[in-house]
């Protein structure tokens, strides 16, 4: 198990954020730019991360390919085309991204997101994108979602089933999959059913904490590392069990001092006996 960043932290050349990285205590990162950058710098990135034993562990994409303004769906589509380019250049373990909702705000909540409708436009949507890109040394993977599709572990093994393409793979944030008082309140199922369901197609996986606030409504927070109510310990356990060198990254947080606290959590619930 590799722990990581989902943050570039501020620097001045490929280098510097290699160094950076590491002193910080990762051992894995999000490729720090996007395709747009000159392969040149890019090739630098590759090569400052093989130096200094940073695993690739994704590409983000972070948009919506549905977005009800056909032309700003068309260029959200054309960068993940580019996105998952660039994570198969790079050989990254994966190119991610949210399904994408059914409306302005990429991933924004929306009743259109729960229709067989929608579902039916996201497997179409992967599969044009891995056959465009024919993918070789990457995969591309949907991060979970609690109001998009995959919104349960059961909905994720049934989009693997669906979109049927050896280049699709999991994206891990069981987080994500919290999104009631019954999974808040049942961690240790949900993440069973996650490991038992997905972790064979596992490629990356993210790290954060939540906490129920309480009150006369749902609201469950993400908040920082240690001081919310998910069950890290547990989590980790089940990462453990997959291939040595799965990239878990944490993310989320405000400043380097934030990450560098959870970092440093994350590590000493690994060395605890």
């Amino acid at each position: 198990m590799r722990i990581g960043l989902n943050y570039t932290p501020a620097h001045i050349s490929p280098e510097d954020w290699a160094e950076k990285v590491r002193m910080m205590g990762a051992a894995a990162a999000c490729f720090p730019v996007n395709y747009q950058a000159e392969v040149k710098l890019i090739d630098s990135y590759i090569e400052a991360a093989r130096a200094h034993d940073i695993l690739l562990a994704e590409v983000g994409v972070w948009n919506s390919p549905f977005h009800p303004d056909p032309e700003t769906a068309r260029q959200a589509m054309e960068k993940c085309v580019h996105q998952l380019e660039l994570a198969e250049y790079v050989h990254a373990r994966c190119c991610a991204n949210v399904s994408g909702a059914a409306g302005e705000r990429w991933a924004g909540c929306y009743r259109e997101n729960f229709t067989p409708r929608h579902y039916e436009r996201v497997v179409r949507m992967a599969q044009d994108l891995i056959d465009r890109v024919k993918p070789q040394h990457t995969f591309f993977t949907l991060e979970p979602m609690q109001w998009m599709p995959p919104d349960s572990p059961e909905q994720y093994e049934q989009l693997l089933r669906d979109i049927d393409r050896p280049a699709f793979a999991v994206h891990m944030d069981a987080v994500n999959f919290v999104k009631d008082p019954w999974t808040y309140t049942h961690q240790e199922e949900l993440l069973e059913r996650c490991f038992t369901l997905l972790g064979s197609r596992i490629r990356s996986c993210h790290l954060k904490d939540c906490l129920l606030e309480n009150g006369t409504t749902v609201a469950i927070h993400e908040v920082q590392p240690g001081t919310g109510e998910f069950n890290i310990r547990a989590y980790l356990k089940h990462i453990a069990c997959l291939e040595k060198d799965m990239p878990v990254l944490i993310e989320h947080l405000p400043d380097q001092a934030a990450y560098q606290r959870a970092l440093d959590y994350v590590h000493s619930l690994m060395t605890e006996k």
